[in-house]
């Protein structure tokens, strides 16, 4: 019974887990695509200025308090807490277990792989720390999205100073996920959850479109 309920409550983690890295990837994604599109697109992105700079400034927001959720030790839920159920319950990866659970014969490839271990947690673990922007994204939850500190309300030049994010930071992050999630996710039932979303580049349809017809 005991082993029946912590499988059954791996799995309902790891969907939830996998859904909001999935939705903090699709922010990401758009977020970086259409500052890209700025580079041939402006002036089409200008003929609805409103729409675009709010869509942009909302998904920087959803960015900053998607990372210091999934992120931050003190969420109860998110990749710490997360890494902290795999460590409790690190007998559950055991390869055995993988065969039982798939039914694989002793042949199969996918049983020819590392154990999980402390180490292999613990590996996971220093990822998350090596992530530098992590810092940055806390600062602006806690001091500007989720409550206004004077300091940067009046301010926001302080704000991107003292709290600065780089484009690779974003790909760190989603890379990170990704690891952990496949980590896990494959030693338990040999699943494969990826992360990129399929649609981001939707816009482009009417970015491209504007183009042709607007400015003709």
């Amino acid at each position: 019974m005991y082993k029946e309920e912590t499988e059954k409550k791996f799995e309902e983690y790891r969907a939830a887990l996998v859904f909001e890295a999935q939705r903090l990837v699709s922010y990401i994604r758009l977020y970086c695509h259409l500052h890209e599109r700025m580079q041939d697109r402006r002036s089409e992105m200008n003929i609805a200025p409103g729409f675009f700079q709010v869509t942009l400034d909302a998904l920087l927001t959803g960015i900053v308090l998607w990372v210091d959720k999934l992120f931050s030790r003190k969420s109860e839920r998110g990749f710490c807490n997360f890494l902290s159920f795999i460590e409790n319950n690190h007998r559950m990866f055991d390869i055995s277990e993988l065969q039982r659970r798939k039914n694989y014969p002793n042949s199969h490839w996918i049983l020819n792989r590392p154990p999980i271990t402390f180490e292999t947690i613990q590996k996971n673990r220093r990822k998350i720390e090596k992530i530098e922007s992590l810092p940055s994204f806390k600062l602006r939850r806690d001091r500007f999205y989720a409550h206004f500190d004077k300091k940067y309300f009046f301010n926001k030049t302080k704000l991107t100073e003292d709290g600065p994010l780089k484009w690779k930071d974003l790909e760190q992050i989603i890379n990170v996920m990704a690891d952990i999630l496949d980590e896990y996710s494959t030693s338990y039932d040999g699943q494969h959850y990826p992360l990129e979303p399929i649609n981001i580049k939707d816009v482009d349809h009417l970015l491209d479109f504007l183009h042709k017809h607007y400015y003709k």
